[in-house]
């Protein structure tokens, strides 16, 4: 490769996820690709356990107390990197062989924006934690391959919003489970808004600035990961999710069409109430 690549990951005591996200990355580390991990509040004994992993590569490990949310952890975990490609990856996403070499072809090309493809698997912890000693990442990959599905409600939005790379509602496809971008352009628009906390839309407020700079966006679904669902509270989930639908719509009041998109996605998250 060219260029580098940072791959940046904030975690939250989930190390069985990170363990795997990690062994899936290992073999396609070189010198050109760092990885960047963002402890963010995590409790001292996950941060003990970690230590007691052993991988092929050091990554870079930072350690943010107290937590301070997705959004700040992936901009601290960014000011670290040295990269010209930032890619962000969540701590519980498994990953294919030449995963990194397909964001970076796009990369080599121009500066833009890649979102790779998601399927969603659920295990309850002690099955994922059986995977830590199985000695072949190959057949952990097949088992879990075999229960995977596409989570529909993003595939919904890509096909509505992300027909070509200057779809003018691109954004609101714009998720960073599994994505790419041209470290300046990260920085041109300022990296992700802080004030989000909680759940939701700190990926799409980037995405959107990112937008209105005519940044291209490529769909790759033949760069898939795998998500391992983990548990959380509904009801707060949703709360995070209104009260930041609102923060975003406050943010750019004269938009129309976003106001609306906005408005109806706020009536949709009330109906979980």
């Amino acid at each position: 490769m060219d260029k580098k690549c940072s791959i940046i990951i904030p975690t939250k005591d989930k190390n069985s996820r990170l363990y795997l996200t990690l062994k899936c990355l290992e073999p396609q580390i070189t010198e050109d690709v760092e990885v960047i991990i963002v402890f963010d509040g995590c409790t001292p004994e996950t941060i003990e356990e970690f230590h007691n992993l052993h991988f092929s590569f050091h990554p870079i490990v930072i350690y943010q107390n107290p937590n301070v949310g997705r959004a700040a952890a992936r901009n601290i975990g960014v000011s670290y990197s040295s990269g010209d490609v930032i890619l962000f990856l969540d701590d519980d996403r498994l990953t294919t062989n030449n995963f990194i070499q397909k964001h970076m072809t796009y990369h080599e090309k121009e500066a833009c924006a890649v979102l790779g493809e998601r399927f969603d698997l659920t295990y309850p912890e002690d099955e994922i934690t059986s995977f830590l000693n199985e000695s072949s990442l190959d057949q952990v990959m097949k088992k879990l391959k075999s229960r995977a599905h596409k989570e529909y409600y993003y595939q919904v939005k890509k096909f509505l919003f992300a027909k070509t790379p200057l779809s003018p509602l691109r954004y609101l496809a714009f998720v960073t489970g599994n994505m790419s971008l041209d470290a300046e352009l990260f920085h041109k628009v300022g990296g992700f808004d802080s004030e989000y906390k909680g759940w939701g839309y700190e990926d799409t407020d980037l995405g959107y600035r990112l937008s209105h700079l005519n940044v291209k966006y490529y769909l790759d679904p033949s760069n898939p990961c795998y998500h391992i669902l983990h548990k959380h509270e509904k009801k707060q989930k949703t709360l995070d999710e209104l009260k930041n639908n609102e923060y975003f719509r406050r943010k750019y009041p004269q938009d129309k069409a976003l106001q609306r998109t906005l408005s109806i996605y706020a009536f949709k998250a009330k109906l979980h109430l």
